[in-house]
């Protein structure tokens, strides 16, 4: 079985729904016509309103509200056998959407093949997320088709599918919550209110507490620092009529300053991006202030989330290179996992083995108060334990748990096993290096 055929008998978890854009483009309801005239997509992204894009009837332009959709806006349909389709050259296409608990299921298909559906709830509210990525395809040009099938989860309250825009030969993406114990604040930071959908925030689960959503400040001298490892950053946060200015640095070079005023309230808004780094480690240093731009009516600085990218190949924890043991359960959709959903184990000895080819690979998990201890092998042989508690409130999603470099060129074999009963481990997704 193809890696393609492999992706598209496998089912996603996560979610779509309403919002609003950031005012700097606009989507018509209307077709977005994608004649045989118009050239295929190229790599990069590619918006809703891309003339690659083309939409049957049955499509909307997404609700107004606070949402920061990327490029500013989204389409959005409830009606069933409406479609997207996008044309592209090259070998992989992601999807960019929403997830949260008004998302339908969708039926998605490469070059008009059977398809797979993806059920896009989610407990909480994540904006310009990958619903899936297709890696593998032939060189040339493609058509990915998003189908509305007008039903939902047992749990969804609706059956929105959301189409925001289209990621041609993607990086690797990790979407980092505040928690993440990569993730450091300093005095003066408390927690946002709960009441906007920030991401990661709303939904936790027994015996961990709520935590996650957003943290916020208007101290002066305020910081936090990501220390991660990639090409590319983004800071996602708030922009807002009472949004204050900050002070941002990569690894302790020449500061810059963002002003993050909008005249409407913007929530999980892209407020600051570096990219071209090296493929290395970094630190990101974020500082408030106390400043504010002179319309606005405040100095708040939000710290949302931060999205990471890399060069390599994301494989998710069902894809067919992925074999599990028993006692292992799936389509865990309660946090803000790699496109929608996770597989975890409590049941000691319970085995994850992944197959790959290449020189560096990285296991994708979570750390947090209710997950524990795992043993390591590489090729067979055991490599370390690693404990994956972390106290409250730290919580790490799309955590990169364990990675290891400088392996020989050629096919290896990565095992994670669950060291312990009661703390969980969690399998997220694998990232591969050539």
């Amino acid at each position: 079985m193809t890696r393609v055929a492999a992706l598209l008998l496998a089912g996603m978890l996560g979610s779509c729904g309403g919002g609003g854009g950031d005012g700097s483009s606009s989507s018509s309801s209307s077709s977005a016509s994608s004649s045989s005239s118009t050239p295929p997509a190229g790599p990069g992204r590619s918006e809703e309103s891309n003339a690659a894009v083309s939409l049957s009837s049955g499509w909307t332009q997404s609700d107004a509200g606070s949402f920061a959709w990327s490029g500013g806006a989204a389409v959005q349909s409830t009606v069933p056998r409406a479609q997207a389709t996008f044309t592209f050259t090259g070998t992989s296409v992601t999807w960019i959407g929403t997830r949260n608990v008004s998302s339908g299921i969708a039926l998605v298909k490469v070059d008009g093949g059977s398809g797979t559906e993806v059920d896009l709830f989610a407990r909480s509210e994540e904006i310009r997320t990958p619903i899936i990525t297709l890696n593998g395809l032939s060189p040339g040009s493609h058509t990915l088709t998003i189908e509305v099938t007008g039903r939902r989860n047992a749990d969804a309250e609706s059956n929105v599918v959301q189409v925001d825009a289209f990621d041609v030969q993607a990086p690797v993406v990790s979407h980092l919550q505040e928690t993440d114990p990569d993730v450091v604040f300093s005095a003066g930071w408390d927690q946002a209110d709960s009441t906007s959908a920030w991401s990661g925030g709303g939904v936790f689960t027994f015996p961990d507490p709520p935590v996650g959503g957003a943290r916020v400040t208007e101290t002066p001298g305020a910081i936090v620092t990501l220390t991660f490892h990639g090409t590319s950053v983004s800071w996602s946060g708030y922009r807002g009529p009472d949004a204050g200015i900050a002070r941002v640095q990569v690894d302790g070079g020449a500061a810059v300053e963002v002003d993050t005023y909008s005249p409407t309230r913007r929530i999980q808004a892209v407020v600051f991006t570096a990219t071209g780094l090296a493929d290395a480690s970094h630190t990101l240093t974020i500082e408030a202030t106390g400043r504010r731009n002179g319309a606005s009516t405040g100095a708040r600085i939000v710290v949302d989330a931060f999205d990471v990218t890399a060069p390599g190949t994301r494989f998710q924890e069902n894809d067919s290179a992925v074999i599990y043991s028993d006692g292992w359960f799936h389509g865990n959709v309660n946090r803000t996992w790699s496109e929608g959903a996770a597989s975890t184990s409590a049941t000691a000895g319970a085995r994850v083995t992944f197959t790959f080819t290449g020189t560096s690979v990285s296991w994708i998990g979570c750390r947090k108060l209710s997950t524990g201890l795992a043993n390591v092998y590489l090729d067979g042989v055991f490599v370390e334990q690693i404990n994956t508690y972390t106290p409250t409130p730290i919580e790490g999603y799309q955590n990169t748990v364990f990675r290891a470099d400088g392996l020989a060129a050629g096919t290896h074999t990565l095992t994670i096993e669950s060291a312990s009963s009661g703390g969980f481990i969690v399998v997220d997704a694998f990232d591969v290096r050539p």
